[in-house]
């Protein structure tokens, strides 16, 4: 297998890639007596400094019944005349599906069947005595069309990537005896074809020496497994390199065609299609880094980079349509559904029966325009702005696109619950006033007196860098406030949706603390180029970025560096670190959770290989002197003064491996740094927890302890 799991310090090179050895390695081990020991002596020490006490107890007694209540908004999949409900709650917290009459729902009288409780499940009983038995958690649950009779449900244990697999008659209730099924743990995944038969990657790691993965731990192999046979004899219908990311194969049963997906690095795909008639898979002549959507005939293409063809040129995050077939006769001439401005973006897509809907957002103000798709072989594109709420965000997914134009309209902002309507677009007349309300969620937290203001700061090189405030927020001659700063900041990924967040109201901002979202570079806020500005060579952008938000919060008076902390996970995990070691004289407390931290071996850790193009190829040599350069693992130094810092991980996270946590924790302990803290959870993968209770006692303490250590 490529991707390690555990390894020695005995026969481990520093994983800076220099001479000597990482004394700290051996944190790397999953099974490891003095690992689990070492993690719960650090268990132990943070809870008993932030895990007691009356104010902790209720807080986590009160995020606990926030997450069970049922004031959430309930939100419908339509199959047939049913419509589809994933539900936790107190008496169901690893996961329930559960159906009602699809008019019931929408007449908001929803008579609930439950179809599986995974909680009923007994799944561990080969766990040996004293054993921890695994919590299942539901991952998938895959209706066959266009019966619903059957599905393919994934479980996953303790919340990790990995899951199981078995087919469930609904119906009956109950799992289907010699169905298809993967009861071995792995990065596995299945879709339907037909009634008998399915695509199924198969994550092999427990029947072979040698599986059949990628060095990111994906299944290399994409088998059609026919009812009745074994998985083994299966034929392999696609393959993949071992050095890419992974591959996918799936039946579209609206276009009637089966497509597959080759992911060559996280942003360049080979997407194809199968010539039946041939008997041959063909690659669609597009860039690796475009994405390919098909509806009722056409091709829509966005861009992540320039694209000259046709004697055109298409810039980087349009939106390009053509007819399929006219596509594949060799036609480059395409229709432009959408171009994007400066600080203008292509947010969304989504197909209805006779719409496309182009989402967009400027400024981080939302906007839909929707396109009436051409009639006959000579129709024109119509566009059509559509009318959204004034300061709301604001998200439409259409129902059924097989069936009709109506559409689920989502609605919220910090500030503001959500609330869930219904619409048929029919003509593309409908406006918000003619929207049905479905659900709405009571407020959750106090507001009274709070706001939300975008405002900007400017990077080191001059760009001007967004940012949110939420809060009572101080004006001219109020004192400083405590305030969390969060960022991500990687992938592509965009924080300038405004969204309600009840946890944070209860935590932070009823506190009387103030909130602030980093829109930095790095990100997808204002498209492909916001992101690659950032990436690879270009990380301490992202850095920089986030540092000058920072300086913005304290030079304007909204906090002090003694006040200010910063949180952020996974890629925000490292971007804290990283800040933290860089300046940390401008902060006042910092949460990394499950980050990655040691720059010199994220690609030999689980699914590290997978990231290879955002952040570099270690392995490089060329590469690696920029990666050291900001590795907060390879950075820290005992010389210097840092701020109070919590590092928090899972057991049971199959992403990010915990021993960059593990490790940066106790290197800096060992520097003689006190206020170093360690928090290891054993479920909930690179999530906060399964159920409701541990999910609250995760965010009560990571809000606590920025809270103590930023108001002493």
């Amino acid at each position: 297998m490529q991707h390690e799991r555990s390894s020695s310090p005995e026969t481990s090179a520093d994983s800076a890639g220099q001479t000597g050895q990482d004394p700290y390695r051996y944190l790397e081990s999953l099974d490891s007596p003095a690992v689990e020991k070492w993690v719960t002596a650090q268990n132990r020490r943070t809870l008993d400094a932030f895990g007691k006490g009356p104010e902790f107890d209720a807080m986590v007694e009160r995020l606990t019944a926030l997450y069970d209540s049922e004031d959430r908004i309930v939100t419908c999949s339509r199959c047939g005349d049913w419509g589809y409900n994933t539900w936790t709650d107190a008496d169901h917290p690893l996961g329930l599906v559960r159906r009602t009459p699809w008019q019931a729902w929408l007449d908001r009288s929803p008579v609930w069947e439950t179809v599986l409780d995974v909680d009923a499940l007994d799944l561990n009983r080969n766990a040996e005595d004293g054993e921890d038995e695994t919590r299942w958690t539901l991952q998938d649950f895959e209706l066959r069309h266009p019966d619903y009779s059957r599905a393919l449900v994934s479980l996953s244990p303790d919340g990790a990537d990995a899951c199981i697999v078995m087919e469930f008659d609904v119906e009956a209730r109950c799992f289907v005896e010699d169905g298809f099924e993967i009861l071995d743990e792995g990065q596995h995944s299945i879709g339907w074809i037909d009634g008998d038969t399915v695509y199924v990657g198969w994550d092999d790691s427990a029947a072979h020496d040698e599986p059949e993965l990628t060095n990111a731990g994906n299944p290399r192999q994409i088998r059609k497994w026919r009812r009745g046979t074994p998985l083994e004899t299966a034929p392999v219908e696609f393959e993949c390199a071992q050095s890419d990311i992974s591959v996918n194969v799936w039946y579209d049963y609206i276009q009637r065609r089966h497509l597959a997906a080759r992911a060559t690095a996280f942003f360049r795909t080979d997407w194809y299609w199968l010539d039946e008639a041939a008997g041959q898979w063909r690659q669609y002549d597009v860039p690796a880094d475009a994405e390919i959507d098909e509806w009722q005939g056409w091709l829509f293409i966005t861009l992540r980079a320039d694209w000259r063809v046709g004697g055109q040129s298409h810039p980087t995050g349009c939106l390009l349509a053509i007819r399929r077939e006219a596509f594949l006769a060799g036609g480059r001439d395409f229709d432009v559904l959408f171009t994007p401005g400066p600080r203008r973006v292509l947010d969304d897509l989504d197909f209805t029966r006779h719409w496309v809907l182009v989402a967009e957002r400027e400024d981080s103000v939302p906007r839909l325009t929707l396109w009436r798709l051409p009639a006959g072989e000579g129709g024109d594109w119509t566009p059509r702005p559509y009318p959204l709420p004034p300061e709301s965000e604001v998200s439409l997914e259409s129902v059924d696109a097989e069936r009709d134009d109506t559409v689920l309209i989502h609605v919220d902002h910090f500030l503001v619950p959500p609330s869930l309507y219904y619409a048929d677009l029919g003509d593309g007349g409908a406006s918000p006033a003619d929207w049905r309300l479905l659900s709405q969620m009571p407020p959750k937290f106090d507001v009274a007196g709070m706001s939300a203001q975008l405002r900007y700061a400017a990077a080191p090189d001059g760009v001007s860098i967004p940012y949110w405030i939420i809060g009572r927020l101080p004006t001219a001659g109020d004192a400083p406030l405590p305030c969390q700063l969060y960022g991500y900041g990687g992938f592509e990924e965009a924080l300038d949706a405004p969204a309600y967040s009840a946890t944070t109201g209860m935590t932070w901002l009823e506190r009387g603390g103030v909130y602030a979202i980093a829109c930095i570079r790095g990100g997808g806020e204002f498209g492909p180029a916001w992101h690659q500005a950032a990436v690879r060579e270009k990380r301490q952008v992202a850095f920089d970025d986030f540092i000058a938000v920072a300086r913005a919060l304290v030079d304007t008076g909204v906090t002090t560096p003694r006040q200010l902390s910063i949180s952020g996970a996974s890629n925000g995990g490292l971007l804290t670190a990283a800040c933290m070691v860089q300046r940390p004289d401008l902060f006042g407390a910092v949460l990394s959770d499950v980050p990655v931290l040691d720059m010199a071996r994220f690609h030999k850790l689980l699914q590290g290989a997978t990231w290879t193009e955002e952040y570099g190829d270690p392995d490089d040599a060329r590469v690696l002197p920029a990666l050291l350069a900001y590795s907060p693992y390879h950075r820290v130094r005992a010389d210097v003064d840092y701020p109070p810092v919590l590092f928090s991980a899972s057991a049971s996270d199959d992403r990010v491996h915990p021993g960059h946590a593990r490790k940066m924790a106790a290197k800096m302990q060992a520097q003689g740094h006190e206020d170093v803290w360690y928090l290891e959870r054993r479920e909930g993968g690179h999530g906060a927890g399964v159920d409701a209770r541990t999910m609250a006692r995760t965010a009560a303490l990571e809000a606590g302890f920025l809270w103590a250590k930023t108001n002493p």
